[in-house]
């Protein structure tokens, strides 16, 4: 099966807003109703500015991305946005580009509302979501949420504090244009360190191949490669207490950093061996803004 035989449209059926209800259920697992949002908020949502897109299979609906129009204050004035709420394709269906083609889908629809920026938060923590927010999509991150929505309970966030990055989707940026016409240009990682940037995290890997940070270095490039698990949900299950470790690692020093005037800008994978590794870059780069209220 290829691409094109996913079309991505508009929910606007009542039954396809309760299939989007069971897939948050199956893909989160969650095991009740109450972190559900429920269709009749979807709909109201809908009917009111908000964005819910489905990805389908013929009739089946395999993904969803959902958000709504919000304000944030910047520098002293109002600036009306999109807040990108969920995400989410069946795990079958993954590594397919489905995410990527909501993502840019929800993108021209807000364009359409003259509207140029779109936030959402996520665990820093989950390599593929990275990967598709910064080095796909060319949202950037420069705010660090702890505990950001308490204790959770689904099968895929439960048994760790619920930290979040939160990302700027700048729609006109160009860079951000120019991975809405092509496939985003690769970075190496050794070509990286060979420029100048600086590994902040001295990291070994065990006997089972899971990654365990012996040293953080002080930042001292302009230029930062911030390691973190490539497999943070295999980890959590064999060793909740490492997976713990790294979430603690990982708080201190991006705090640090986004305080200091870094962002996480792009992110890479290489292959050490058997060992398949995965990092944050983070640079200095100026705060974009745009029209405001």
């Amino acid at each position: 099966m290829s691409e094109s035989d996913i079309s991505i449209r508009p929910i606007k059926t009542w039954d396809e807003f309760l299939a989007v209800e069971e897939l948050q259920r199956s893909i989160w697992q969650m095991p009740d109703w109450r972190d559900v949002v429920p269709a009749n908020l979807l709909i109201t949502v809908y009917k009111n500015g908000g964005v819910v897109l489905g990805a389908f299979d013929k009739t089946a609906l395999i993904g969803f991305v959902f958000s709504f129009i919000g304000a944030e204050k910047q520098n002293g004035a109002m600036k009306i946005k999109h807040c990108s709420h969920m995400l989410a394709v069946l795990p079958e269906y993954q590594s397919r580009k489905i995410g990527a083609r909501l993502k840019f889908a929800q993108r021209d629809l807000v364009l359409d509302q003259h509207i140029d920026l779109i936030t959402w938060t996520y665990d820093p923590l989950q390599a593929i979501n990275a990967n598709l927010n910064l080095a796909r999509l060319g949202a950037r991150a420069r705010r660090y949420i702890s505990d950001a929505y308490g204790e959770m309970t689904d099968g895929l966030n439960a048994g760790l504090s619920s930290d979040r990055f939160q990302v700027e989707w700048w729609l006109n940026a160009p860079h951000v244009v120019e991975r809405a016409q092509s496939e985003p240009p690769s970075t190496d990682w050794n070509g990286l360190l060979r420029s100048g940037a600086q590994q902040v995290f001295s990291v070994t890997m065990d006997a089972n191949g899971f990654p365990h940070v012996d040293k953080v270095e002080e930042p001292r490039a302009e230029m930062l490669i911030a390691e973190i698990p490539a497999h943070i949900g295999l980890l959590k299950t064999a060793s909740p207490e490492r997976a713990r470790e790294w979430r603690m690692r990982t708080r201190e020093f991006f705090s640090c950093a986004f305080s200091m005037g870094f962002a996480a800008t792009d992110f890479v994978f290489a292959t050490r061996g058997a060992d398949r590794r995965s990092a944050y870059v983070l640079t200095r780069v100026p705060h974009e803004t745009g029209p405001r209220l």
